[in-house]
């Protein structure tokens, strides 16, 4: 038998390909599932490896992606190759592959799998075809009715002829001298042509034709002759519809054969893809993980697949050797699940191999093994006249032959099934051997001296599975670091051995050995509690990151509710000042030939200001770096602008130059307040509204100067409406806004803005000593 068809029985990895192979939805899927084998080295398990965790990906961020079940249609397509015609079943046979090489193409492009990308593939549309199919023929694999328009005209002409003919038949069953002729009172068809049941004894009596008879001969079914010619025609009519019919299966069939290559990459294509996807779903059943393929053993959280796959109670086990070891011995009571541990460490090893995940947490790893040997089991063989013990050593024969450097080594129970003085000597010399030779061992086994050399000497590792001394009963844990007692009185006694023999058994026991033994067990069980603390441990420490980390979230939601309340607040008094202020500035425009209400319209315009000033304010983060103390590098928050941006020049003059992105603005200092760039406060001074509201306003018939420079159309004009706003209510004389030349998008959105504005009377460009057209002068109304 092949080696990995052997290791796969031997340690139910079979199993895992039976459950694969049925995750398939295509038979070629299950074709490649069926033979998949391990690959030949490191680079091309990782390849596979890569197909799988994509897979995993695609199928986690689209859920609809799905591959129909498909029957294998190149038998199909060489058939219509050779001009053969394809019936309707074999036509809707490429549905299946049609529909899921477009679904998959369109899912593809929309998570951009491009070419490099793991699951990249040849997916080439065939247009049209799928969709005639569909509309010619019916699921049944029936030409439906209206497939074409002479096909339907075709069916409609026979299905009324005959109708015709039942009516003219059902007219005959009542006529009176016919009627007393027949043997039941209804009309069928023979030979497809509409027949009366006559009575034997009245054939001669009824013209027609004889086209059949009743097994009793009581019956004879004859076609009348005043039926003869609508048959005829009926016949005709159907005839013309098969011809038809027969016409559009070979256009379809056709049209299959042109596109030949095209639907062989597909079906190539979809059928690799399929054995990606049985493998994720395996991943996601089992809650696999991506192996790491690499040195030592470290198996966290393992679990046996076959268990798993069974929907059996698993106990999970953090398997793995220590830097340096090569040789794993594991120890411990029968029945007390060391098989189990071998067996899952094979079995992990050969599916990494394959490019499936494995049955551990993320983060485990173990080796790229080119060679894996199994001897587990009852190997006796009474057709080569081989008992247990010989039949094992002819296959540690071929395993210290074969095994070398990169090779995985499993022996089960090594050298049992003889003299334990002479089982232990050959085994330790078997272990010494597999030690030199390079290859990875991991050996179950009752004999001390195997114990002891794990102990004592290096390259050797201990591990033993627990046995609960207080219940007599294994729990299935291994304990790494320490060898494990066989347990078997006390087995003994739980299975319910006389008593007087497990009394006996002790006092056979009492001597060295039991020495020996007590002292391994006092190891033993500071090893478990230590084992336990860890676990404990490891459990509260992730309890606390857990918490640590909810807290983190719950911080985050409340700042950003905090920030999210803040911007909805000043939101609703910005939207509220600006109505006000357009109602105030109705009632300014109605009052201003009277002073004095002119006047209080005015200062209301001036209050509103200050409330809008104050709501944008409301909406700044904290300042955590003072004016006094703000250079380049820091981080400042803009208030009119509402944006975070970084000091790139200043401050100087009262002014600075901040950066958003690509667009590098000039702000006033009293208009930015100082942040860290965590957004973390360090200082709270007063608060900003006040701030905000300390800045000089211009005085009464000074000439205003608004610079645009460096701002984002968008950015100007919202400057521009603020600065015009606080001329206003200040009394300023004019305004000049400096706006640049350049591409004339500033200069050509300000004037248009100007040309709007209810506070402007006029407005021109600047004078050659004012800036020329890079500059804008305006007078205000009144």
């Amino acid at each position: 038998m092949d080696n990995f068809l052997r290791c796969a029985s031997l340690l139910g990895v079979d199993m895992a390909l039976d459950r694969l192979k049925s995750l398939a939805a295509t038979e070629g899927g299950k074709a490649l599932a069926d033979n998949l084998r391990p690959s030949p080295n490191r680079q091309e398990a990782e390849k596979l490896l890569d197909e799988t965790a994509a897979m995993v990906e695609i199928i986690t961020t689209s859920p609809d992606f799905d591959i129909e079940p498909a029957g294998d249609i190149l038998a199909f397509l060489s058939k219509a190759g050779k001009g053969h015609t394809l019936v309707g079943q074999e036509l809707r046979a490429f549905l299946p592959l049609l529909n899921a090489t477009r679904r998959v193409k369109h899912i593809f492009d929309r998570e951009r799998v491009v070419e490099g990308h793991p699951l990249y593939c040849d997916l080439p549309l065939i247009h049209g075809v799928a969709e005639l199919i569909e509309e010619s023929i019916d699921e049944d694999g029936m030409v439906r009715p209206d497939a074409t328009p002479e096909i339907e005209r075709l069916y409609d002409s026979a299905n009324g002829l005959k109708q015709t003919i039942r009516n003219r038949a059902e007219t005959m069953l009542r006529d009176i001298k016919l009627a007393p002729m027949l043997q039941e009172d209804y009309v069928t068809l023979r030979e497809n042509r509409f027949v009366l049941p006559v009575r034997a004894e009245h054939k001669n009596h009824v013209e027609g034709i004889i086209h059949d008879s009743s097994n009793t001969g009581q019956t004879f079914y004859i076609e009348p002759k005043a039926l003869v010619e609508m048959n005829n025609r009926l016949k005709e009519a159907e005839m013309a519809l098969a011809a038809e019919i027969a016409r559009l299966l070979m256009e379809l069939t056709s049209m299959l054969a042109a596109e030949a290559e095209p639907i062989k990459a597909a079906h190539a294509s979809i059928t690799r893809l399929d054995l990606i996807f049985a493998k994720a779903r395996l991943a996601k059943t089992l809650a696999c993980s991506r192996p790491l393929l690499q040195g030592p053993v470290n198996l966290r959280n393992a679990a046996n697949p076959v268990m798993l796959l069974e929907s059996r109670d698993v106990v999970r086990n953090d398997i793995g050797m220590p830097e340096g070891a090569r040789t794993l011995m594991i120890s411990g009571p029968n029945t007390g699940g060391k098989t189990v541990i071998l067996k899952t460490i094979g079995a992990i090893g050969l599916m990494a191999r394959m490019g499936l995940f494995i049955t551990a947490e993320e983060g485990s790893s173990i080796p790229f093994y080119n060679e894996i040997f199994v001897d587990i089991g009852d190997a006796q063989s009474i057709h080569d006249s081989l008992s247990t013990f010989s039949a094992h050593l002819v296959t540690l024969k071929d395993v210290l032959a074969g095994a070398g450097e990169g090779s995985l080594v499993l022996l089960d129970e090594l050298m049992v099934s003889t003299d334990p003085k002479e089982g232990s000597a050959l085994a330790l010399a078997a272990l010494d051997n597999l030690a030199k030779s390079g290859a990875d061992v991991v050996v179950t086994t009752h004999f001390g001296e195997l114990k002891m050399l794990a102990q004592s000497q290096p390259g050797y590792h201990n591990a033993s599975m627990e046995f609960d001394t207080l219940l007599l009963k294994p729990t299935y844990r291994l304990v790494s670091g320490v060898p494990g007692a066989s347990s078997a009185i006390a087995v003994a006694e739980r299975l319910g051995l006389p008593s007087s023999i497990v009394a006996q058994a002790k006092t056979y026991l009492e001597g060295g050995d039991e020495r020996l033994e007590k002292a391994m067990e006092a190891l033993r069980e500071e090893k478990i509690l230590m084992e336990r603390a860890r676990r404990e441990a490891e459990k509260a420490r992730d309890e606390a990151g857990r918490a640590l980390r909810d807290a983190e979230r719950i911080k985050q939601e409340l700042a950003e509710a905090r920030q999210e309340l803040a911007k909805t607040a000043k939101r609703k008094v910005s939207a509220d000042v600006a109505a006000a202020k357009s109602e105030i500035w109705k009632m300014v425009e109605e009052v201003k030939t009277k002073s004095a209400e002119k006047e209080t319209a005015r200062r209301a315009l001036v209050k509103l200001d200050d409330l809008a000033a104050q709501a944008k304010a409301a909406a700044a983060p904290e300042e955590t770096i003072e004016r006094a103390r703000l250079k380049t590098g820091d981080m400042v928050y803009v208030v009119p602008l509402e944006r975070k941006g970084e000091i790139v020049a200043g401050p100087e003059d009262g002014k600075l130059e901040v950066q958003f992105g690509g667009v590098r603005v000039t702000a006033r200092l009293e208009d930015v307040v100082g942040i860290d760039k965590d957004g973390k406060p360090k200082t709270q001074e007063a608060g900003l509204a006040e701030v905000y509201a300390k800045k000089r306003p211009p005085h009464a018939g000074e000439l205003v100067e608004v610079d645009l420079r460096g701002m984002r159309v968008e950015e100007g004009l919202d400057e521009l409406g603020r600065q015009l706003d606080d001329a206003v209510k200040n009394r300023a004389r004019a305004v000049r806004i400096i706006h640049g030349k350049g591409s004339g998008a500033m200069r050509n959105a300000v004037r248009e803005y100007l040309s709007t504005s209810r506070y402007v009377e006029s407005f021109r460009p600047g004078g050659v000593e004012e800036g020329g057209d890079g500059v804008t002068v305006i007078e205000f109304k009144g």
